[in-house]
C-alpha cells in the first residue's frame, strides 16, 4: 500500500475569495467544456487519429514547463510507481481521446457526445468501490442512476 499524498500547505489557501479545490474544479469545468467544443472544429477539418496527434503536441508545452518545475524535479526520483501508473493514465486517457474524437468525426453532435462522454465518472465510481473498497451513499446511488438515464436520454 502506497503513502497517502501530501499536499504542501500553501495549495490549501483560498483563491479568489474560493476554497483551492473549488476554484480548480471550476477552472477544468471552462477548460474542458472550451476544449469539447474546440474539439469538434477540429473534427470537421481532420480525422480523429491526426486530432489527437495534435492535441498530443498541444500538450508539449505545458510538459516542457511542468519538467523543469522545480517541485517536479524533486519528487520525480521518489515516485517511480506514481509515475508508472501516470504513464498508464495517460496511455488511458489519450486512447479515450482517440474515441472522443472519433465519435465527433463520424457525425456526433458536440452538444450530445461532450456531456456524454463527460460521464466517465461513472467509471471511475464503479472501479473505486471494487477495487479502491470505497463506499457510496444511498443519494450517491440515486445520482448514478440518474447519470446512467442522462446517457439514455442524451443518445435519443
Amino acid at each position: 500500500m502506497s503513502s497517502p499524498t501530501v499536499v504542501p500547505p500553501r495549495l490549501h489557501k483560498p483563491i479568489a475569495g474560493l476554497p483551492a479545490w473549488l476554484f480548480y474544479s471550476l477552472l477544468t469545468i471552462l477548460l474542458w467544456g472550451s476544449w469539447g467544443a474546440v474539439s469538434k472544429i477540429a473534427s470537421e477539418g481532420v480525422d480523429a487519429d491526426t486530432n489527437q496527434i495534435f492535441f498530443t503536441l498541444g500538450l508539449l508545452p505545458l510538459i516542457v514547463v511542468m519538467l523543469f518545475s522545480p517541485r517536479v524535479r524533486a519528487a520525480a526520483p521518489k515516485r517511480k510507481t506514481g509515475i508508472a501508473w501516470a504513464f498508464f493514465t495517460g496511455i488511458l486517457g489519450g486512447t479515450g481521446n482517440i474515441a472522443f474524437f472519433h465519435a465527433l468525426v463520424v457525425g456526433g453532435k458536440a452538444s450530445i457526445v461532450v456531456p456524454a462522454t463527460a460521464l466517465f465518472p461513472v467509471v471511475t465510481v464503479v472501479l473505486a468501490i471494487a477495487f479502491l473498497h470505497e463506499r457510496i451513499s444511498n443519494l450517491q446511488k440515486i445520482g448514478l442512476v440518474l447519470a446512467l438515464a442522462a446517457i439514455y436520454l442524451l443518445s435519443m
